[in-house]
């Protein structure tokens, strides 16, 4: 392991990422370049015990992760940046939207991972909270010729793995220089990864009983959750250089996760008709309950091919590269719900927002500890959607950099063609006859019940779903499918967007004295052709005929640029900048989709012209080093975003609800402060001097209008406390390392009405969402055996903490509670060549 030293430094060879790599030689290998980027690299990786590019992000400062994984840099949105691979932007994988999941993304072939926040005039401007590169080519050693690694081992989880069985993993990286002119690397790895979850969701209602409102609950549903992932990741790089002169190189990537979603959930059904707060039958045996087994398919691939030069003429530089990349996700998602009704219940409320619901009606099909029989349960109508998404693009540019006295003037053009095309089909099914839960059941065995959250509930039973998901296929005759609906969800889900950017800038990267300087600007003009479906639905609820519509625009923006780093002395040095940058629409809000329906007179429409997110950005920090193995930097940062994405509802002159997406006149600001300190403990005497330290932790506030008739509130998704901290230590042949991480609340959800809260008094209120950040504490060790075998262990979650979605009142309306139980553990053993 290394130092964090702000010495050592290695120019980036990506064109479009134009940023100085700090390798660090203290324990993280984690840096922060004069221009704002921030870098962690394979080896920090492995000391964190992080697999996917999610687990890794979260290290960086200002990086918050969701509870599902999903990644929120300095609280602008979730997926609000942009992704590249070795500087070539990588096509998308979302349903409908712009989105690449980072927890698809396996980082074995990656040797390193570089997080820009403040673009600079070369870099597109498509990144609102900046741009996460993947770097994967490996440098060799100084003196070696060849370089062969290679690494095998299982991950399990301590609770779920007598149900799961283990998971695997694995990866070869190869790297050897032929010649002095041609360099070679291979990479490939695997990845079998099992994750569970269980889940409380508890229904909410208020109901007077003749001495005013108080809570009940309406429903309960514990839940278990498996997601059964399979990575398989490749990358290679080839380098060719005939002279000092000229420099030409070919890359490929390949990224892809085939994740099975499986979901077993009860759910006891009051039906509303309390006699009290504890007790059900008011109308008599209005409850039910329901077992709803479901599983998704869901598979992304992301392929990158690209190939560039470099020529060095006597007064100026010349560099060109082209690329073609695309994203594809296909996704299947089945539901099999299985019901039994006529149900009266007791509620015992003694342990707070962990009912307990018993059955009082004996009649009904009720076993001796009380559970329902679940042989018997009836299945409801089945649900399949299938939808595919593929993203093709293509990228081109060149750039000329003009050496001058004072550093250097640089300029470029460059063209981004993509091509966006969803296909989405949801139906309902229902069976033609009575259809039995037992028929797809596993056998209930000794000990293989589930016991979730906190062992407060019990699942016995579990459908299996691949039974239940062929029997519907081979089985299709016997189903009525329900063409109206399928018409309703699915036709106006069916888009084709094209898209042409066309980019230049021109910019100076200059040095006078102690100050440098960026400066520039970059010229982009965007043409997108929108295809979407517009649909009529009668006074009957049938479909008319679907007709295909066309539209098409074009923007222009400009984006200044401004960056000074000031060194105050050898080592410590003050920035600042200003940048401007845009998120544009998602796919389907911005297609030219309609679907009025005369029954029950409503509208919902897309929005062809909607505009980007546009955000001003101001950025300072102040970088100290200390002594001969650390660093403190100290930065502010503020933003002005402009023209979010809504939806508006109104009422027009024909008395329809009209649903449309448009962009908000409200402005909305972001500010924060940014502390990040790493130190070698060298200084301290015997034991403690193999310490190292690192930790940073952002505080940031926003505030944004979203709703017309209330106070400006948080952005939704905005934590305004990250935390991170590890404690490593290294002697000769051992290193272990123990880290954590932590994010603040965030508001998940604006209410736009008000809604009776009982336990909050007697009135109406507005019931917002907030949701508990993400908490992990891991742990990692490593050996090293010999000269050329390391064998690992990491242990993660193993705080095994609650997160919990609340309705305005953490303690009394708790409506989603997310528990990781058991551990996580991986081991493994590392060979070099």
């Amino acid at each position: 392991m290394s130092v964090l030293s702000p010495t050592n430094l290695h120019a980036q060879d990506e064109p479009e990422a134009d940023t100085t790599k700090i390798y660090l030689t203290g324990p993280y290998n984690f840096s922060v370049n004069p221009f704002f980027s921030s870098s962690l690299d394979f080896s920090d990786f492995a000391d964190f015990g992080d697999i996917s590019l999610q687990e890794a992000l979260i290290r960086i400062p200002g990086v918050q992760s969701s509870r599902n994984g999903e990644i929120n840099i300095r609280g602008v949105g979730y997926h609000a940046y942009g992704v590249s691979y070795n500087g070539l932007r990588l096509a998308n994988t979302g349903a409908g939207t712009r989105n690449i999941d980072p927890s698809d993304i396996s980082i074995d072939v990656i040797q390193s991972i570089e997080v820009t926040k403040v673009l600079d005039p070369s870099m597109d401007a498509d990144a609102l909270a900046g741009l996460v590169n993947l770097n994967t080519r490996r440098a060799l050693p100084a003196g070696k010729k060849r370089t062969v690694s290679a690494m095998a081992g299982g991950e399990a989880n301590t609770k779920y793995i007598s149900r799961t069985g283990p998971g695997s993993r694995g990866w070869i990286q190869y790297a050897e220089n032929f010649t002095d002119e041609l360099s070679v690397s291979v990479n490939v790895g695997y990845h079998e990864a099992i994750n569970t979850r269980e889940e409380l969701q508890l229904g909410f209602g208020a109901q007077n009983f003749g001495n005013g409102f108080v809570d009940v609950f309406e429903q309960v549903s514990p839940a278990v959750r498996i997601d059964q992932e399979n990575r398989l990741t490749a990358s290679t790089d080839v380098y060719f250089n005939p002279d000092e002169d000229n420099s030409y190189y070919f890359r490929g990537f390949l990224n892809s996760n085939d994740r099975t979603f499986i979901s077993h959930q009860d759910s006891w059904i009051t039906g509303g008709d309390f006699i009290d707060q504890s007790t059900t039958g008011a109308d008599g045996e209005q409850g039910a309950f329901r077992h709803e087994a479901s599983r998704n398919e869901f598979k992304t691939t992301q392929l990158a091919f690209q190939g560039g030069a470099e020529h060095e003429f006597d007064t100026f530089i010349f560099s060109y590269n082209a690329g073609w990349s695309q994203g594809r996700s296909e996704n299947q998602d089945y539901v099999f719900p299985f019901q039994i009704e006529g149900l009266n219940y007791a509620l015992d409320l003694g342990t707070k927002n962990r009912p307990q619901m018993t059955f009082t009606n004996r009649e009904v099909q009720i076993l001796d500890d009380g559970t329902v029989d679940r042989q018997f349960m009836i299945g409801q109508n089945f649900d399949r959607t299938i939808q595919e998404h593929v993203n093709n693009q293509i990228s081109i540019r060149t750039d000329v950099e003009i050496p001058i006295s004072s550093g250097a003037l640089k300029a470029g053009l460059s063209s981004r063609w993509s091509q966006k095309d969803g296909d989405y089909d949801e139906s309902s099914f229902e069976y033609n006859r009575t259809l039995r839960m037992i028929s797809f059941n596993m056998l209930r065995e000794p000990n293989r019940d589930i016991d979730v959250i906190d062992e407060s509930y019990r699942i016995p039973w579990f459908v299996n779903t691949e039974n239940a998901r062929m029997f519907l296929e081979s089985q299709r005759p016997l189903f009525t499918g329900d063409d109206n609906l399928n018409a309703y969800q699915s036709e106006i889900q069916n888009y084709s967007t094209g898209e042409q950017i066309y980019a230049a800038y021109g910019m100076g990267d200059l040095q006078f004295g102690d100050l440098g300087v960026k400066l520039g600007v970059r010229v982009e003009y965007s043409i997108t052709e929108l295809e979407g479906n517009q649909i009529d639905f009668d006074e009957n609820g049938d479909p008319g005929p679907v007709q295909e519509v066309t539209e098409s625009e074009s923007l222009l923006n400009l984006f200044p640029n401004l960056q000074l780093n000031y060194g105050l002395s050898e080592s410590s040095s003050v920035k600042a900048a200003y940048s401007k940058t845009i998120d544009r629409p998602d796919y389907f809000p911005q297609t030219p989709f309609e679907r009025i329906d005369n029954q029950d007179s409503t509208i919902f429409r897309g929005n062809q012209l909607l505009e980007p997110v546009m955000s001003d950005n101001i950025d300072l920090m102040f970088e100290q080093e200390t002594g001969n193995s650390g660093i403190l930097s100290i930065g502010g940062f503020y933003k002005s975003l402009t023209n979010f994405i809504e939806q508006r509802l109104s009422t027009n002159s024909d008395g329809y609800e009209e649903q449309v997406y448009v962009n908000s006149s409200e402005t909305a600001s972001l500010y924060g402060v940014e502390i990040a300190v790493e130190q070698r403990l060298q200084f301290l005497p015997g034991f403690f001097r193999n310490l190292g330290v690192y930790a940073n932790y952002t505080w940031s506030q926003s505030s944004y209008r979203s709703v017309d008739n209330r106070d400006k509130m948080a952005l939704t998704g905005h934590s305004p406390h990250v935390l991170n901290g590890a404690l490593n230590y290294t002697i000769e042949r051992f290193d272990a390392q123990i880290s954590y991480h932590w994010s603040a609340e965030s508001l998940s959800g604006i209410a736009s009405v008000q809604q009776r809260a009982p336990s909050l008094g007697q009135g109406v209120f507005y019931l917002d969402r907030y949701q508990d950040g993400y908490e992990e504490l891991s742990a990692a060790a490593s050996y090293e055996l010999s000269d050329r075998f390391r064998v690992w262990a990491n242990a993660n979650y193993l705080l095994n903490s609650s997160e919990i979605e609340y309705i305005r009142n953490r303690s009394e309306y708790p409506v989603s509670t997310y528990q990781r139980s058991g551990l996580d553990l991986r081991i493994g053993v590392r060979f070099d060549l």
